[in-house]
């Protein structure tokens, strides 16, 4: 990055890589401890289109030369605020990562004036684990699962640091108490978090967003706490859509995991999940004498938009019965994609399936939507990022309980059709990188679901929460008629076909 200065307080140096365009926000980014201003060259790239991006090398790492002492986290929040006065940035947007996350929260606390919005990524320290012992066990724990790349970054800037200016610089991370930070923070955060990361665990990631008055909370499939080397694309796009005041990540009220007040303890967990498998068996056995789908949802006013039902993995058309049959009460032609069997087949071959048996007719004049559920919901949005969704005349997208960042679960079962949703997946990392789309897509989801405890909030897309619990008996709910119908009208721009409103608790 260039060109490259210094900004000096005492013997206190911080060294200044800029990149990008002066027409746009002032991205700041502050390294981890050990780390310097290298490893933000893959995030950097998505960042400089969209404005002007300093790097910084802080006193004693990378380019800039070491000091007597380390500076304690207060300290050196007052540094970078200094450096943003100097450099004349009065709304910069502060991006920090693991130990750069206390720095730059330090620095909006205490000057909030200077700063317009906040990203932190993988925050440390985890009050829970405040101790050398404990942390170098995480740093064990994540290192076993750091990718080579990321893994020659960090020897190469350790190296550089050197082990007593790294083993100094402990001392104040471990000391400083972000927790009581966090609450004076007024400007808009972001927390990002890699799935894997063992540093930064996910309940005190969410925990990060919860004490910030105005947070969201992202994750990042598939990423350690080197998340932003590996993943700089999709981290950047997250700070980018931060930084424009778009949704970024899950609002603090989706991160709660009980964001209705219900009890999700182990004997309620067991029994929303039994009456939920009771449901889905009751389905299961109707197939034996479900064949056709009704009669009634061949008609439709000539105003309504067609609606596509796709059920999920293992799931016959019929699981969306009460669904069709509210849809088709309310005008809509109400169609199925035949010969998708148990929908087992990979994400983008069923999509290709979908759209050929689409293809065979001309849509109405209002579109068509796709009504999906669980698994239905990604091959749903697999149409819309193919140019082939447009011309097939669809609209948008209604997904119900649908994985959009991955099922975690997922791993607990040998079959490759279930396997395949892994947050780590390459279709499913493709599909949440398509954010663009996700506009298009109305999300609805209820209380509990243990097949997606991580949740099915998508960032930028309308999140309707109703008030059901379980992946199944949701279907069967009238409240999530209700949802989809106002998600239709919302995608069509038709008020005749909202017979019923979104609940309350909806959230955008």
């Amino acid at each position: 990055m260039s060109p490259t200065r210094e900004f000096r307080r005492g013997e206190n140096v911080v060294v200044i890589h800029e990149s990008g365009r002066p027409d746009g926000p002032d991205y700041v980014l502050v390294h981890g401890l050990g780390m310097a201003h290298d490893y933000w060259s893959d995030l950097a790239a998505v960042l400089e289109p969209t404005g002007t991006v300093l790097a910084l090398d802080l006193p004693g790492f990378g380019d800039a030369p070491e000091p007597r002492a380390p500076l304690s986290m207060p300290a050196a929040g007052e540094l970078l605020a200094e450096l943003l006065v100097a450099e004349r940035i009065d709304r910069a947007v502060l991006v920090g990562h693991s130990t750069g996350a206390q720095v730059v929260a330090e620095t909006v606390a205490r000057h909030p004036e200077l700063v317009d919005r906040l990203v932190l990524i993988a925050p440390t320290v985890n009050p829970r684990e405040r101790t050398l012992a404990k942390q170098t066990m995480r740093f064990m724990q994540d290192l076993a699962l750091v990718h080579p790349k990321a893994l020659g970054y960090g020897i190469a800037l350790y190296a550089k640091a050197g082990p007593r200016w790294y083993a100094a610089n402990l001392v104040p991370m471990l000391d400083h108490r972000i927790e009581l930070v966090l609450p004076e923070i007024t400007a808009p955060t972001l927390v990002i978090r890699g799935e894997h990361d063992r540093i930064v665990p996910r309940d005190w990631a969410e925990e990060v967003a919860r004490l910030v008055p105005d947070g969201r909370y992202a994750e990042v499939p598939g990423r350690g706490h080197e998340t932003m080397i590996r993943a700089g694309r999709r981290v950047g796009e997250l700070i980018v859509r931060h930084a424009k005041g778009l949704p970024a990540g899950r609002p603090v009220s989706l991160v709660d995991p009980q964001p209705t007040g219900l009890p999700l303890g182990p004997v309620s967990a067991l029994g929303t999940m039994a009456r939920d498998y009771a449901y889905a068996g009751l389905h299961q056995l109707a197939l034996l004498t479900t064949r056709r789908t009704p009669h009634a949802w061949r008609n439709g006013e000539p105003g309504a938009a067609q609606v596509v039902l796709l059920p999920g993995v293992y799931e016959h058309w019929s699981f969306m019965r009460p669904i069709g049959d509210a849809l088709s009460a309310a005008g809509h032609r109400v169609t199925v994609v035949h010969g998708l069997r148990l929908n087992r087949r990979p994400i983008a071959e069923t999509a290709a399936r979908v759209a050929k048996a689409l293809a065979r007719s001309a849509p109405p004049a209002a579109g068509r939507v796709i009504v999906a559920h669980s698994k239905g919901g990604l091959i749903g949005k697999h149409l819309l990022i193919d140019d082939e969704g447009e011309q097939l005349g669809v609209r948008g997208l209604v997904a119900i309980c649908t994985p959009f960042a991955g099922a975690r679960r997922a791993r607990l079962f040998g079959d490759p059709s279930i396997r395949a949703l892994l947050p780590s997946d390459a279709t499913i990392v493709r599909l949440e990188d398509a954010a663009s789309v996700n506009a298009r897509i109305v999300s609805v989801f209820g209380t509990f679901d243990p097949h997606v405890p991580d949740g099915s909030a998508l960032e930028g897309a309308m999140n309707v929460q109703v008030p059901v619990a379980g992946h199944f008996r949701v279907l069967g709910a009238p409240e999530t008629a209700a949802a989809v119908l106002a998600g239709i009208a919302r995608l069509t721009d038709d008020a005749r076909g909202a017979t019923g409103s979104a609940p309350s608790s909806s959230t955008r």
